[in-house]
């Protein structure tokens, strides 16, 4: 599903933002590492936009390549570019002295466009740049995102809200849990991985007595049966809950408030649980710090439709 909304840029028709898209063309070109050799201005223009320059250096030296860039902006009726959309393209490109032709679009070239423009033989290159691949590239890099942020800011606001990045706070650079069997870094590049809990119950006649006696995050699978054979004892049990529920900031706030009515009923923690609970919730915290994305509103749904005995939410 396309990300980037096109429509968020106005028509070439009359208006102060009639030359946004050649201007966004401009801006994303020279991202590219093209060099503009002649901008968007009014007036007539012999069919041709832009002028860009590209520099190709190889074994021999270096081959510098003039573009002819035509920019057609189509997203606002969702229409191709058709053949009549660009005439005469052959004539275009030697008249303003380049060596290709460069089409970019906000929707995609039809067939028939698609057809012309593979058939111009060997005496110039072409290339085409249509929503999809410029979206890619833009979404690529901090520089790219930047651009969408300038040109498409509807669009990465939604993005930005669905691809939360952890927030910038004075006590953490970065946060970082690594898994505790083998070091594997578990929130990074994506989260992943279980938070297990060991807790040890005893009653000797009178009251129900629970302590916590360890915390760890690692791998699920085979990491966390390993550490499972090493925990394991005669009067301890375990639970867990995926990191990717902690950081969810529903899940996260459950977590502490469960906290803090154990503490409440009396549960005890053993110092290396304790000091192991404080930095889970210090590491992940910045990972919280945000809007809630549409998949982890699903999630909490989801956990809420199952009891809280099997897993899910009261």
């Amino acid at each position: 599903m396309p990300i980037l909304d096109f429509r968020e840029i106005p028509t070439a028709a009359a208006g102060a933002a009639r030359d946004l898209f050649e201007l966004f063309a401009r801006e994303f070109l020279e991202l590219m590492g093209f060099r503009t050799i002649v901008g968007p201005d009014r007036g007539a223009d012999g069919r041709r936009d832009l002028i860009v320059e590209e520099l190709r250096t190889g074994i021999a030296g270096e081959t510098r390549i003039r573009w002819l860039v035509s920019c057609k902006h189509k997203a606002h009726t969702g229409a191709s570019v058709l053949p009549g959309d660009e005439p005469d393209i052959h004539d275009r490109v030697k008249t303003h002295g380049c060596d290709g032709f460069m089409g970019f679009y906000s929707t995609v070239p039809s067939m028939g466009l698609a057809t012309k423009l593979n058939a111009a033989g060997p005496s110039f290159e072409v290339r085409t740049y249509d929503t999809e691949k410029i979206e890619t590239e833009l979404l690529r890099s901090p520089a790219g995102r930047s651009l969408v942020k300038r040109f498409f800011p509807m669009s990465w606001a939604k993005w930005n809200r669905e691809h939360p990045k952890p927030a910038e706070l004075l006590f953490s650079d970065q946060p970082t849990l690594s898994c505790a069997y083998c070091q594997k870094r578990l929130l990074q590049p994506t989260v992943h991985g279980n938070v297990v809990i060991w807790t040890k119950y005893s009653e000797h006649g009178g009251p129900r007595k629970e302590r916590t006696e360890h915390v760890y995050w690692c791998c699920q699978g085979a990491c966390e049966e390993a550490l499972c054979v090493q925990y394991r004892k005669a009067d301890l049990d375990d639970g867990w809950v995926e990191l990717s529920e902690l950081i969810n900031p529903m899940g996260f706030i459950r977590c502490v408030v469960a906290c803090l009515n154990q503490f409440n009923s009396g549960m005890t923690y053993s110092a290396t649980a304790l000091k192991d609970l404080k930095a889970l919730l210090i590491s992940i915290f910045p990972l919280v710090c945000r809007d809630m994305t549409e998949a982890e509103k699903e999630q909490i749904k989801w956990l809420m439709l199952f009891p809280s005995d099997f897993g899910g939410w009261p």
